[in-house]
């Protein structure tokens, strides 16, 4: 099982730690404006259970793996950059992650008003029509992974799990896309998240079968969004058809609630404006690359699959 017997290849003080756990990556914060996130590893150890081992090292990998694909998707927004999409910020290490922190949306909902919600709402769908374009689904659409910058504009994040329409499974994964989806812009015009009320798997995954048998209550304050939020939970077209012909619904639904509201994306991305110092830190003796990694699990007897994905 995961402990916190993890590190990272820095050190980073606890009470930066700005992650819930071990997932795919930590992340610390930097400054009042930057974050960094790192992969990490646990020790190999014979001093624990051989099942508890070999999970623990499956998650070291995996978090390899992961920092690996989202490193490489942020080379890609770099040259294709979008102003809802969050970009790296530049650094003097490329085993690192350097982020603009921006407010969890969780707390910027309820000092906002509702035009500018629905503002989000498009911002959003603007973000994941542009992930379409490029041949991408982001693969782990949640409130968690999208937060609110400086100018009040919404920044969609956490590209670990991004999938390529020449991946395996890119079309499975679309329409898991478009069932979270609709759960965000749920949250976004409501302020409530029908998964976080489950406080195990169990009700995790009867939610789901709720949401998804057509059973699910949307809250009077989505109800504009009612029709769509109902379609992308339950798999029924056009929601899940595409990203792009969605957003032009979405902006449909706006213009009524609105009759003032444009089809705004955001301010322009200006990565000088946040350019943070060299990053400094001081590097863990224990740390390993992954193929120093691999190496002594083996040479401790345990094995290291080559297929890690999220």
């Amino acid at each position: 099982m995961p402990n916190n017997t993890w590190f990272t290849q820095y050190k980073f003080p606890a009470s930066a730690c700005l992650s819930f756990g071990p997932s795919q990556g930590i992340v610390y914060q930097l400054s009042d404006k930057t974050v960094v996130k790192v992969p990490f590893q646990y020790p190999i150890s014979r001093g624990v259970p051989l099942d508890e081992a070999n999970e623990q090292i499956y998650m070291s990998l995996r978090s390899f793996a992961i920092f690996k694909k989202e490193s490489a998707f942020y080379d890609v927004l770099a040259k294709n950059p979008h102003p809802n999409l969050a970009q790296r910020l530049p650094c003097n290490r490329r085993s690192v992650i350097v982020l603009e922190r921006f407010r969890p949306l969780e707390q910027a909902w309820s000092l906002h008003t509702k035009e500018m919600r629905v503002t989000w709402i498009q911002q959003l769908l603007s973000a994941l029509d542009w992930l379409e374009t490029l041949g991408y689904t982001h693969g782990d659409l949640k409130v968690h992974n999208m937060g609110i910058d400086g100018n009040n504009q919404l920044r969609l994040f956490d590209f670990g799990s991004i999938r390529h329409r020449d991946d395996e499974g890119y079309h499975e994964q679309v329409l898991e896309d478009h069932f979270t989806l609709a759960t965000c812009i749920h949250f976004l015009a409501s302020g409530v998240d029908p998964i976080a009320k489950a406080t195990s798997l169990a009700e995790v995954r009867q939610t789901f079968s709720i949401l998804k048998g057509g059973q699910g209550a949307v809250d009077e304050a989505a109800r504009e969004f009612e029709e769509v939020i109902q379609a992308g939970w339950t798999g029924v077209a056009p929601a899940t058809s595409s990203f792009s012909q969605l957003r032009k619904t979405i902006v449909g639904i706006i213009r009524q609630i609105n009759a003032n509201s444009v089809d705004h994306t955001g301010d322009p991305f200006r990565s000088s404006q946040w350019a943070p110092d060299d990053f400094a830190a001081e590097e863990d003796s224990r740390w390993m690359d992954e193929e120093d990694y691999r190496a002594a699990c083996k040479a401790e007897g345990y094995e290291t699959p080559d297929n890690i994905w999220n």
